[in-house]
């Protein structure tokens, strides 16, 4: 059930167990050891600390290079068979490296990471001190857990706080493979900085500081300007990427981490599928306080913290996933993919493990399939800034698992999967119909609650569908119509359940152009696509293109077409309905002759051929629809 195995690194340490709500219980801790070298005196503290916090899985910085035989003994020391070190390679700082000693084996072979594997820039060196990344198998665990580990930048000057700034956004980089709600991980580390401390100055880098050594290249992947602040990366961090910062203290209720300086400055946060239990900054002359973590063995001397470095340890205990997994229903549906816990966390009822949706008892609550595409806008004049489509349903329904896809119709492309536009996340929650049944996805001049892309011209001006698809199948530029030589106008591949459709069309359609799973094709506006069209009245929906009328390119309906309503309710005059009473009467009649020949908004309502402006062809199809005298 594995959902995405991968790792990355740091310098960390960690402690097993079952808790009783069957996740499974470790602890992680980050450790600097100053300068270490093999000096006996300071690996018998480091030892004796390691021993005494117990932890799993520890993350270690400023490991020297010499004697290389020192780090092996530390591990062996301290009960780590499996242990790993970076290398200083294409890094400013080749002499203190970070490393892994771990209770738990590697599940993949734990690598070093530069600037060059994270920017994808050949020539970047921007690194103080590499990355270090493993992936630990953990019996009982879902997933595999990940640990990142980093020693960024120490000092004050400009040219410091720079590169800790860039430190940071490499070290965000690292988490970019794994999904922070379904992957349990921790980013750790010494960051040289107190996220306590007051803004820093200059607030953002336009240009390289001066200061810098000899050497340094920024990856071309990053660009001016650039925030100073190094925590700024992690606390924006949001949705799939989130992370959360573990707090931590002395068992005197100091924050430090460095007791010379006052300072916190190592660090363990965590992804969203990481639970925190409890954690403490190691001092050992707080060994006489009450309250902290539970440790191993007697009470250490007050000293040997300060004997083994001038950074504390700092450690936590948190739950990840255990393997457990079955049928959880949340308001988005059934999900058989997560344990009780992950299930807790989605506010959902977990019914049992084992158990596949479909087979729960009581069922979960099906998801909606009655939401409709009520008005879409693709092309209009101007700007193309206000294109949009809008669902319409059930005031707050969730659209979980809804995508919205545009399908090509133009004669050779089409079939063609053009967009899709994902519903699930609108700031880390699925998006959501507003208290009167709307939800828009579109351009930044809208007001959508979903901007596409860079909100400016997403759909083409040519014929095509426009489709609500839950549970979507296909991917961007798959070809749903496969036939050699365009396709025959007939999906030959599903892209899901389609719950609605709206297709636009040119004038070359049904000649050579083609609309998908049998909607409604609107238009053309003379041989091209008109604006689009909305639904008359509002979530008016017999399957039929009576339910729908052209909307006005001019967008507020001046050249004779209905004007845009993006999340509000469609004009309750149009289609024919002059008057908005619901009858196609002699009133509307009235109403016709008066505007006969005309092309404005008060006229928009007696528009039916799809081409703006009141004409004999109007007529005609209002004739069709007459219901009163």
């Amino acid at each position: 059930m594995s959902r995405f195995r991968m790792v990355l690194g740091l310098g960390c340490i960690l402690a097993l167990n079952t808790t009783a709500s069957a996740d499974v219980r470790i602890r992680v801790a980050t450790f600097n050891i100053e300068n270490f070298d093999g000096d006996s005196a300071q690996e018998a503290a480091a030892v004796d600390i390691l021993l005494r916090v117990g932890a799993d899985v520890v993350c270690v910085q400023e490991i020297n290079d010499t004697p290389s035989s020192a780090f092996i003994d530390l591990a062996a020391a301290t009960g780590y068979p499996f242990r790993f070190l970076a290398s200083g390679s294409n890094s400013f700082d080749a002499a203190k490296h970070s490393g892994i000693m771990s209770k738990f084996p590697f599940a993949t072979s734990p690598v070093t990471l530069d600037s060059v594997d994270l920017s994808g820039d050949g020539g970047a060196r921007d690194l103080t001190r590499n990355f270090v990344r493993a992936e630990l198998d953990i019996p009982g665990a879902a997933e595999n857990f990940v640990i990142i580990g980093n020693h960024w930048k120490s000092g004050t000057a400009d040219a410091d706080e720079f590169r800790r700034s860039v430190e940071a956004f490499r070290t965000m980089q690292t988490t970019v493979p794994f999904d922070s709600t379904t992957i349990p991980y921790v980013l750790v580390g010494d960051m040289n900085d107190d996220i306590n401390d007051s803004a820093d100055s200059p607030s953002q880098f336009f240009s390289l500081p001066g200061g810098l050594p000899g050497g340094y290249d920024l990856g071309n992947d990053i660009s001016f300007p650039i925030s100073n602040g190094v925590f700024i990366p992690l606390q924006a961090s949001s949705g799939a990427r989130r992370l959360n910062i573990i707090p931590a203290f002395q068992k005197d209720g100091s924050d430090a981490t460095r007791n010379a300086s006052g300072r916190r400055l190592s660090y363990i946060w965590r992804s969203n599928a990481v639970t925190f239990v409890g954690s403490e900054v190691y001092d050992s002359a707080d060994e006489g306080l009450g309250g902290g973590l539970s440790k191993f063995g007697a009470p250490l001397p007050a000293g040997t913290s300060a004997a083994a470095s001038d950074h504390l340890l700092v450690f936590a205990d948190i739950d990840i996933p255990d393997d457990q997994s079955g049928a959880c229903c949340t308001a988005c549906g059934c999900d058989d993919t997560v344990n009780e816990a992950e299930c807790l966390g989605l506010g959902g009822e977990f019914r049992g493990a084992g158990v596949e949706c479909g087979m729960e008892i009581p069922a979960c609550d099906a998801l909606p399939n009655d939401l409709i595409i009520n008005e879409v806008a693709i092309s209009h004049n101007g700007t193309q800034d206000q294109e949009f489509v809008e669902i319409f349903g059930d005031p707050f329904e969730l659209l979980c698992g809804l995508s919205i896809v545009v399908i090509e119709g133009e004669t050779l492309s089409k079939g063609n999967v053009d967009l899709i536009v994902p519903l699930d996340d609108c700031g880390g929650s699925p998006c959501a119909l507003d208290a009167e049944g709307f939800f828009v996805a579109g351009g930044s001049g809208v007001g959508a609650d979903l901007v596409i892309g860079n909100g400016i011209g997403r759909f083409e001006n040519g014929t095509q569908t426009i489709a609500l698809v839950r549970d979507i199948t296909v991917s961007a530029n798959d070809d749903i119509d496969t036939e050699v030589g365009g396709g025959d106008g007939e999906e030959d591949v599903s892209v899901g359940m389609v719950l609605d459709a709206v297709g636009i069309i040119d004038d070359d359609y049904p000649v050579s152009d083609a609309v998908y799973f049998g909607a409604n094709p609107l238009g053309p506006d003379g041989t091209a696509v008109p604006a689009g069209g909305a639904r008359c009245p509002n979530g008016f929906d017999t399957d039929s293109l009576d339910d729908w009328v052209i909307l006005s390119k001019a967008i507020d309906g001046s050249d004779g077409c209905i004007p845009f309503t993006p999340g509000m309710v469609n004009p309750s005059t149009c289609g024919g309905d002059f008057n908005g009473d619901g009858d196609f009467d002699l009133d509307d009649y009235a109403g016709l002759q008066g505007c006969m020949g005309s092309a404005s908004i008060a006229c928009s309502a007696l528009e039916l051929d799809g081409i703006c402006g009141i004409t004999i062809e109007d007529y005609d199809i209002f004739i069709t629809r007459l219901t009163g005298p």
